[in-house]
């Protein structure tokens, strides 16, 4: 491929950034026409439903107004744009389809955080912050004797958790770390500024669909991937794995809940594979059909 001259590169530049600013300042178009917010799921198994634990920005910085339960097996989701108001009911669906895969939690945490916000970029930005709330829960759990996370993000929420990983202190290791439809670019997690993150993660699955055309609008672009629809375009780890849903995803909303993902991802846990060597391989884990 012949490289572009700097015209034609800052030309390509401009309009990703002008599409994208577009797309990112349109927030009730595209919560009202592709939809960032899922609608009310099933009912959990665990008793009661979720726990739910907020972040928040208060008067002292980022902080959670709970701490995680101890048990031997937790699961926690952590949702995407517009995403709070029922984040019960997708951490449900989540783990609905987990168990439906064979995978049990012993409790389930939804992580909920303020997403309702038409400033896209803005909700973009707290990720991280959250993701460090979320890490220091995580470390608290471990040194209070609690067994193995099971953290998943759908969306922006994929950013959370991926954020979660690279702000863990060292030494701390999250079992099992899940994307869906994660609102990135591919290049952020093959290189700055989460790669290094991925050594505090025993294994890291990315779930993508080409039918998600939410994210595959928003990122991208010339010389790079949207992580939630293509994958991350490269192998940024050994403990690492995309994993192509298409054929089962129709939409960004659909991975909550959706059987191949939860049949996958619980087959993962269940197999206790972490640091195998065979990741990051589209072909070898797809669901295309």
């Amino acid at each position: 491929m012949v490289a572009p001259n700097d015209a034609d590169e800052r030309s390509t530049d401009e309009s990703t950034t002008d599409r994208r600013t577009l797309l990112k300042t349109a927030g009730t178009t595209i919560v009202g026409g592709t939809g960032l917010a899922a609608a009310a799921g099933s009912a959990s198994a665990q008793f009661g439903g979720p726990d739910v634990i907020e972040v928040d920005d208060g008067l002292f910085g980022w902080s959670a107004d709970d701490s995680l339960p101890v048990t031997d097996e937790l699961l926690i989701f952590i949702h995407g744009w517009f995403g709070d108001t029922t984040v019960s009911s997708q951490a449900s669906d989540v783990q609905d389809s987990l168990e439906s895969g064979g995978y049990s939690p012993d409790e389930t945490v939804a992580i909920e955080w303020p997403a309702t916000n038409l400033n896209f970029s803005g909700a973009e930005s707290d990720t991280e912050d959250v993701g460090e709330v979320v890490a220091g829960l995580i470390e608290d759990f471990y040194d209070a004797g609690g067994g193995n996370v099971r953290l998943v993000g759908h969306s922006l929420g994929g950013r959370c958790v991926y954020w979660t990983a690279t702000k863990l202190s060292s030494g701390y290791e999250i079992e099992t770390v899940a994307g869906l439809g994660t609102a990135a670019d591919g290049s952020e997690i093959c290189g700055d500024p989460w790669n290094s993150g991925l050594d505090n993660a025993c294994e890291v699955r990315n779930y993508h669909s080409e039918n998600d055309s939410t994210v595959g609008s928003a990122y991208g672009g010339w010389g790079d991937t949207a992580l939630g629809t293509e994958g991350a375009g490269c192998s940024p780890a050994s403990n690492y794995t995309d994993v192509d849903v298409t054929g089962s995803v129709g939409s960004h909303l659909t991975y909550l809940g959706d059987s191949a993902v939860g049949s996958d991802l619980a087959d993962a846990i269940n197999s206790g594979s972490c640091g195998d060597d065979s990741g990051g391989d589209d072909d070898d884990d797809s669901w295309w059909s």
